[in-house]
């Protein structure tokens, strides 16, 4: 029902035209860009300056607009949708505070401007202040509130006659100059400075695609079998990962300037800059996230990558010296088989035979030596127990 006690207290109405929670509410709100709504937000017609009512819902303000037509049903559609969608839900969700001026209007267009937001509203509306037409005759409001308000609307409207009527509910530091309020907001430079950070948030989301296809790409790439090729891979890895880190190292400084650049020289971030603030800074923690969950997975890849690389030159020694054992026990086998016809001839094949026993000792020694340590990278010993003993 329409409520025009001034006094009353309001509440959240919801209306039979919300979307319901959970629903394609969000990806609608993520097919509009700023871009897509640039022209309609420049010349003023929706403003979301970050302003919040005493109870901490947010504002969207309908201001005057003299002299210029009126939006199309489609047109309102996607700022509404754009502005809310953009706005955190966590705010969102409670429902908003809308404020009309049409001070300056007929009562036609604040019908078309009211069944609009009857039609259509994203999320909850909690209460509309209309600051109504001059000039207006009692008779002809009974007319208007009796056929079109009963019939039509399905949230709350008070109607007021300035904006001091509204500061039951509102600061007037939270409403825009436009409605008669204290915050200056410049439509253009807020258009402007949206358009940079979804261009930055655009850029980010492509960061986090190509660090995740470069984690899976190294996670589902297939380990060489020899040293040559594995030490390529390393090569490989190490390439993509200086590229990977140079992009977000290179997103997170263009971002932090940009930060800069929207917050100005002011002490504190003002109100109408905020909510592009608060992307940035989130923006910027998520690219921070990225950057050490990478360095995490990169510790652990390589860490692989090093174990198979020491495998592998241990697999190639191995072969080498399994080779060279090969060909001594096929020396041993050809010296055994001559007896020697002399005792001399016996002490020198006897000789021969210590030797390369000797050599083959020695070559074992190596053998195990190398295996002990390869094993001992491959498998680090993982600390103590707690009772003496390694686990």
């Amino acid at each position: 029902p329409l409520v025009y006690d001034v006094e009353s207290e309001y509440v959240i109405i919801e209306s039979e035209h919300e979307e319901p929670p959970g629903s394609a509410m969000d990806e609608a709100s993520q097919q509009y860009k700023v871009i897509d709504v640039a022209p309609l937000l420049q010349t003023r017609y929706a403003i979301l300056s970050g302003g919040k009512a005493k109870n901490g819902a947010p504002i969207i303000t309908f201001p005057a607009r003299p002299g210029q037509a009126d939006v199309s049903d489609e047109d309102y559609g996607k700022v509404v949708t754009y502005l809310c969608g953009i706005t955190p839900l966590h705010e969102s969700e409670s429902g908003f505070v809308v404020v009309i001026d049409r001070r300056q209007d007929g009562w036609g267009l604040v019908k078309s401007i009211l069944l609009k937001l009857s039609a259509f509203f994203p999320v909850h509306i909690q209460v509309v202040f209309l600051l109504q037409p001059k000039g207006f005759f009692q008779r002809a409001f009974a007319d208007f509130r009796s056929k079109f308000v009963k019939e039509e609307l399905e949230f709350k409207v008070i109607l007021c006659d300035s904006p001091k009527d509204i500061e039951e509910w509102v600061d007037l530091g939270q409403l825009t100059t436009d409605v008669g309020g204290e915050l200056e907001f410049d439509a253009h430079e807020w258009t402007e400075h949206r358009s940079a950070v979804e261009k930055f948030s655009k850029n980010t989301a492509q960061i986090s695609t190509n660090l995740s296809a470069v984690v899976k790409k190294m996670e589902e790439r297939e380990l060489p079998n020899d040293v040559a090729g594995t030490q390529t891979m390393v090569r490989m890895c190490q390439a993509e990962r200086r590229e990977l880190l140079e992009d977000i190292d290179s997103a997170s400084a263009h971002g932090e300037t940009l930060l800069k650049c929207i917050r100005g020289d002011c002490a504190s971030t003002p109100l109408t800059k905020l909510c592009h603030v608060l992307e940035l800074e989130r923006l910027l923690v998520q690219l921070d996230e990225s950057r050490t969950g990478f360095g995490e997975f990169w510790a652990r890849h390589e860490t692989k990558l090093q174990q198979c690389l020491i495998l592998r030159e241990f697999e190639e020694e191995f072969k080498l010296l399994q080779f060279t054992m090969e060909r001594r026990q096929e020396e041993l086998e050809a010296t055994m088989e001559d007896l020697g016809e002399s005792v001399i001839q016996v002490e020198t094949l006897l000789k021969q035979f210590e030797t390369l026993e000797e050599e083959s000792q020695g070559d074992t020694a190596v053998a195990l030596s190398k295996c002990i340590y390869t094993v001992l990278e491959l498998f680090p010993p993982q600390g103590d127990t707690g009772d003496g003993t390694e686990l």
